[in-house]
C-alpha cells in the first residue's frame, strides 16, 4: 500500500470521513511490524482498536425492573385529575358569560382606545424608573475609565 494513500486515509480518518473498509485498511497497515517513523505515533492507536474489537462479553447482564414506575403513573394520574377539576370549576360549560362585546363598532373602538391608553400609561410609568439605571451605568463607566 502506498504511503501517500495511507496519509490521505489518515487525514480522512481524523476528519471523520472514512468508510468502514478504509478504517480496516488502516488497522491492517498499522498492525504490521514496519511503519514509517513519522507514522509511528498512530501505530499504538490502531493496534489498540484492533485488539479491543476482538473482546467479547463473557457475563450475562440482567436488567432490573423499576417498581417505582407504578408510583410515577399514579402521581401523573392524580395531577391530571386535579388539573381537570380546577379547569371545570373555573370554567363551567352551561353559564352564559358577558364577554364585553359591543354591538356598535364606534363604542367598541372608543373602549379599545381607552384600554390601550391605560396600558400605555402603565408601561410609561415602569420606564420612568430606568432613568436611575442609566445614571448608574454612566457613573460606573466613569469609574472604570
Amino acid at each position: 500500500m502506498e504511503l501517500s494513500n495511507i496519509e490521505k486515509l489518515l487525514e480522512k480518518y481524523f476528519e471523520g470521513e472514512t468508510t468502514i473498509s478504509e478504517e480496516k485498511e488502516l488497522k491492517v497497515y498499522f498492525t504490521r511490524e514496519t511503519v514509517p517513523l513519522h507514522l509511528e505515533r498512530y501505530k499504538s492507536l490502531f493496534q489498540y482498536f484492533s485488539e479491543e474489537s476482538t473482546i467479547t462479553a463473557t457475563k450475562n447482564l440482567t436488567l432490573k425492573t423499576n417498581k417505582k414506575s407504578w408510583y410515577t403513573w399514579v402521581g401523573v394520574a392524580a395531577s391530571v385529575v386535579v388539573i381537570a377539576g380546577l379547569f371545570f370549576t373555573k370554567f363551567p360549560a352551561n353559564q352564559d358569560q358577558n364577554l364585553g362585546t359591543y354591538e356598535d363598532p364606534e363604542i367598541a373602538l372608543q373602549e379599545t382606545k381607552k384600554i390601550l391608553n391605560m396600558v400605555s400609561q402603565l408601561m410609561n410609568k415602569g420606564t420612568e424608573e430606568l432613568v436611575y439605571l442609566n445614571e448608574f451605568e454612566d457613573t460606573t463607566k466613569k469609574l472604570i475609565k
